[in-house]
């Protein structure tokens, strides 16, 4: 065998660099990955605890490694006569009961901590402050005019991430289903919350901050 190995030499030696250079980037592929992952910010919009259904808080957590900045928060309330757009950002401090002399309590733009989140309205207000900003008329959640139908609510929250310089948004959509003749159910569209950075959405992005940002 060693006979062999001294006889084959010249092609065996480059052939052994060559898988030890491949196991060198194939581990420094995986510990790529892992930077990329721990880099990749990541936000969930979801229901919290307190309520259920339309009268669940809105929560947008935050579950990166770094903390994000929230930019703005804009609601699209889909229905039968078009989109209406309501940034909610701003919130309606009566309806959250707490001190109106803090920021914090007016706003819900700013810095989120990783593992901290933002607790916006019940979904049910939200609903209700972007069906006034559209001039529909609400009774229990449905439209009291009734040739007109809610389809869902489209949240987009846009965040700055670490040191990134561009915006990203985390996007999550419920659609309005009603049970029987009173109740109104909120039912996510999907497990998680999208995350779009593309050029189109940023371009999209652009548009909003002209328009509601600050």
């Amino acid at each position: 065998m060693l006979e062999w190995v001294g006889e084959n030499e010249d092609w065996i030696t480059p052939l052994t660099q060559i898988g030890t250079l491949l196991v060198w980037l194939f581990y420094a592929q995986l510990l790529y990955n892992g930077y990329r992952r721990q880099r990749r910010p990541r936000i969930l919009i979801n229901m919290g605890v307190g309520g259920e259904g339309l009268d669940s808080p809105c929560l947008v957590c935050n579950m990166s490694q770094e903390a994000v900045y929230v930019y703005f928060i804009l609601l699209i309330l889909e229905t039968s006569e078009g989109p209406i757009y309501e940034p909610v950002t701003d919130c309606e401090v009566d309806a959250m009961g707490k001190d109106t002399s803090l920021v914090s309590a007016r706003t819900r733009q700013g810095p989120v901590e990783s593992g901290n989140y933002l607790e916006l309205l019940s979904y049910r207000l939200l609903l209700e402050r972007a069906a006034r900003t559209g001039g529909i008329a609400l009774n229990n959640a449905k439209p009291v005019n009734p040739e007109i139908d809610l389809h869902a609510m489209e949240f987009h929250v846009i965040c700055i991430y670490g040191s990134d310089n561009q915006p990203f948004g985390a996007v999550r959509r419920f659609t309005l289903q009603q049970r029987g003749a009173e109740n109104i159910t909120l039912i996510p569209d999907s497990v998680d919350t999208a995350h779009k950075t593309s050029w189109q959405y940023r371009r999209q992005i652009r548009r909003w901050l002209k328009s509601y940002g600050s």
